[in-house]
């Protein structure tokens, strides 16, 4: 028979269940590094317990099962197995597990779940077991429980992988393009889509034509304008804030002449004395706003001539007034004296700055005595700054009742009184001449610059410049902007007017943690196409060129000189629209040679259209001093020459050069050099010849005139590069950079349309001067160089027959070799 022994464990081990499943947890995550997010998942068990009889001791009474035991927690990761504590991983062994720095998408749709174990307590093996004995547990019958599945999903970002940049369209009505391209970070989501929205100055907009309305425009012109006016009679006038270079001249009046004898036929041994000059003062005043006033002398009048009680002559009026001049006694015969010249003066806001001193009379004539320097007025000469200025009148001239002359009366003056002139002291004297006026300024208020006298009434000149500033409206016209792509990766916009508006985009999905994103803020603006001449001077010894800009319509005419210390080829072009321009085209004089001039460089005007960002050349100009013809070249096509005048030698002077369609002319002297012959129209050839100056040598076709002949230059340039890279003459090269003969390209020149080819073009077709001749002009055709002394000939002109000639003349041009620019419509 088995042995049987009681015992307190319940076989019957409790049952363990979830109270708390764990369950998908939902967080925001961060591209890479240390982010926020974080997720937690909790699940709980439970031990459940029966009671009753064990099935080892049927007839025992039933005891109560014993909760002694505890029950342990272990996470599990899919595809990683049991999970331990870590930086970002806590609670692998509880109820709660966290996982932290959640990335997107790495993170994402990781799974979880937790496993239960239940750990009984000791349990009891002493007898007997008496009833309501605690029995004590074995392990869970269903153990490891593991729970359900909790998912982490980590919410992706909006990523912009092409962010827009700025767009100008130099011309309306074109159109410019934006474009924010954008992903998550999680293609998981990928059913979830990206959504755009442009703003436009910060609002949103959509597709269509936006209807801004008119604006006007207003147009501020600053115009200088010179003024120069002379008063003659009294009056004022206010100078403007802006006036500046104020220039004042003051002159006061001279007196009158004294009279003659009026006794035998008022022989010329009998004339009065002449009146003195008044003073004149040149000066400049403070800029700026101010009111001026001016008093103008008059001239002395004459003294009177009648015989027996000749009276004196008045004084001139003005800011002081001359003194009458002396009358004779009642039985002579003798002049009377001539009134002193009035004073002329100018105030600045009622005080007086300047006054200009009239000259004295001169005394009257008496019988027998010819005029004497003491019968003529004094003039005023003499100038005094003063700190303050007086005005006072002329004292009259003194009389007698004896046959003698009239004393002349006083100039008007700052300074006290000035005397008249003595009468004559018998019958046979004439009168004295009265003194002058004095002059003074104000020191403070004006700069005296120079000083005259005057002969004849006062008067005041002032000149000075200010600006006249006129603003004009212009009616607006409807302005349109036009959209499209409002709510997608690429917004086009088109306006039909001049703008500058800021441009976004807002990209939004509905469950990335990021969102609104918002792209870059960059902006859209639309020109009205401008006057614009761009200028490449290509500096052969740097490889660089020096690049400068030229709005002609803001500007005017613009003219080219070359100021460089090299032969610069110049490249010019329209960089916003085509323009219609006429160029004057000025070739240089030829050398002078002792008394013997070099000849007139030819002269042209001409009409044609630029196209945009076409290139157009000046042949290289020549530098101040050097004998240069103009060459205009259309990519690599010639289409206009002027000729440059030729060498004087040192018994002939030099032959003048030819306009556009114009020969050259000869030289002067018995053996002077032949002008150059003029090409007609579009019949230059494409082979020429170096003239026999240059030391180039010529590559076949080619040639070089033997001396003293002049060359002929090439419908196209040749180029080194790339003649060498089997381009032909006339061809285009494309939208390139300026290269140069050796190929190197100068890398701060412009993509633009280019046929220019540096290095060979046979410009230089002037010919050798022998024997102290003059070297001929280059042009088309070069001149020939003047043989034993006499002068070279001028060099001819040339067109293609693709510019409109307006004017142009043999010769012309005294100076140095420029073209002038200037825009037509």
């Amino acid at each position: 028979m088995r042995n049987s022994q009681q015992t307190t464990l319940d076989l019957n081990g409790p049952i363990l269940s979830f109270a708390t499943q764990p369950v998908g947890v939902a967080s925001t995550g961060v591209v890479s590094g240390t982010g926020s997010g974080i997720a937690t998942f909790i699940g709980i068990a439970t031990a459940t317990f029966t009671t009753g009889v064990s099935s080892g001791s049927p007839t025992a009474p039933s005891n109560p099962a014993s909760n002694t035991g505890i029950i342990t927690y272990r996470w599990y990761e899919f595809g990683v197995g049991a999970l331990s504590d870590s930086t970002y991983v806590t609670g692998t062994a509880t109820t709660t597990l966290t996982v932290s720095r959640l990335i997107t998408p790495t993170d994402n749709q990781r799974r979880f779940y937790l496993e239960a174990d239940y750990i009984p307590s000791a349990y009891q093996t002493s007898s007997p077991v008496t009833a309501g004995t605690a029995r004590s547990t074995g392990n869970a019958i269903n153990e490891p429980l593991s729970s359900s599945v909790g998912i982490l999903t980590v919410f992706p970002l909006i990523e912009i992988i092409a962010q827009p940049t700025s767009g100008t369209v130099v011309s309306t009505n074109q159109d410019a393009t934006f474009t924010a391209n954008a992903s998550l970070t999680d293609n998981f989501f990928s059913n979830y889509p990206i959504n755009y929205q442009w703003l436009i100055d910060g609002v949103a907009v959509s597709d269509g034509v936006q209807a801004l309305g008119t604006e006007a425009t207003t147009i501020v012109v600053n115009e200088t304008i010179s003024v120069n006016q002379t008063y003659t009679n009294s009056g004022s006038v206010s100078l403007p804030s802006s006036a500046t270079n104020i220039s004042l001249t003051v002159a006061g009046a001279s007196g009158g002449s004294g009279g003659n004898d009026g006794g035998i036929n008022n022989l010329p041994l009998f004339l009065g004395g002449s009146g003195g000059a008044g003073a004149v003062g040149r000066f400049t005043l403070p800029n700026g706003s101010k009111s001026l006033s001016f008093t103008i002398g008059k001239n002395g009048n004459s003294g009177s001539s009648v015989a027996r009680a000749s009276g004196g002559g008045s004084g001139g009026s003005g800011a002081a007034t001359g003194g009458t001049g002396g009358r004779t006694g009642d039985v002579g015969w003798s002049g009377g004296g001539g009134g002193g010249g009035g004073a002329s003066s100018v105030s600045s806001s009622g005080d007086t700055i300047i006054v200009a001193g009239g000259g004295g009379g001169g005394g009257g004539g008496s019988l027998n005595a010819p005029p004497r320097s003491f019968m003529n007025g004094y003039s005023a000469n003499s100038w005094n700054p003063e700190s303050s200025i007086d005005l006072f009148n002329g004292d009259n001239g003194l009389f007698t009742t004896s046959d003698g002359g009239g004393g002349g009366g006083g100039g008007g003056g700052t300074v006290a009184a000035q005397p008249g002139g003595f009468a004559g002291l018998d019958g046979e004297d004439g009168g004295y001449g009265g003194d002058n006026g004095e002059s003074s300024w104000k020191s403070s208020s004006a700069t005296l610059q120079s000083t005259s006298t005057n002969t004849g009434d006062g008067y005041v000149s002032l000149s000075y410049n200010y600006v006249n500033t006129e603003t004009t409206t212009i009616p607006g016209e409807s302005k349109n902007l036009t959209i499209s792509g409002a709510n997608t990766p690429t917004l086009t916009l088109k306006a039909d007017f001049s703008t500058s508006r800021t441009v976004q985009c807002r990209i939004t999905n509905s469950i990335a943690s990021n969102s609104p994103v918002l792209s870059n803020l960059v902006q859209f603006t639309s020109v009205v196409p401008r006057a614009i001449i761009n200028f490449e001077e290509i500096l052969y010894r740097t490889n660089t060129s020096n690049n400068f800009s030229i709005n002609l319509a803001t500007s005017g005419p613009y003219t080219y000189t070359n100021t460089t210390s090299t032969n610069p080829t110049v490249v010019f072009y329209a960089s916003e629209k085509d323009l219609n321009l006429e160029l004057e085209l000025y070739a240089s004089k030829g050398s002078d040679n002792g008394g013997y001039r070099g000849g007139e460089g030819g002269v042209s005007i001409i009409r044609f259209t630029i196209r945009k960002n076409e290139e157009y050349v000046l042949g290289p100009l020549p530098r101040s001093g050097e004998n240069g013809p103009v060459y205009l070249y259309r990519k690599g096509k010639l289409i206009a020459v002027v000729g440059s005048g030729g060498n004087a030698g040192t018994s002939g002077r030099g032959g003048s050069g030819g306009g556009v369609g114009i020969a050259g002319e000869a030289g002067f002297g018995r053996d002077a050099g032949v002008g150059g012959a003029l090409i007609a129209a579009g019949n230059l050839g494409g082979d020429g010849v170096f003239g026999s100056l240059t030391s180039a040598f010529p590559t076949t076709p080619d040639t070089k005139a033997t001396a003293p002949n002049g060359g002929r230059t090439i419908k196209c340039t040749k180029g080194v590069y790339w003649r060498d890279q089997g381009v032909s003459a006339c061809a285009d090269v494309g939208t390139v950079k300026f290269r140069l003969s050796d190929g190197v390209e100068v890398t701060n020149t412009a993509s633009i349309a280019r046929g220019y080819k540096a290095g060979y073009d046979i410009i230089q077709t002037a010919g050798r001067g022998l024997n102290s001749g003059g070297a001929g002009g280059n042009g088309a055709t070069g001149g020939a160089g003047g043989q034993n002394g006499s002068g070279g000939g001028g060099g001819s002109g040339y067109t293609d027959g693709s510019v409109t000639v307006v004017n142009t003349r043999q010769g012309g041009n005294n100076g140095i070799a420029k073209v002038v620019i200037r825009l037509v419509s």
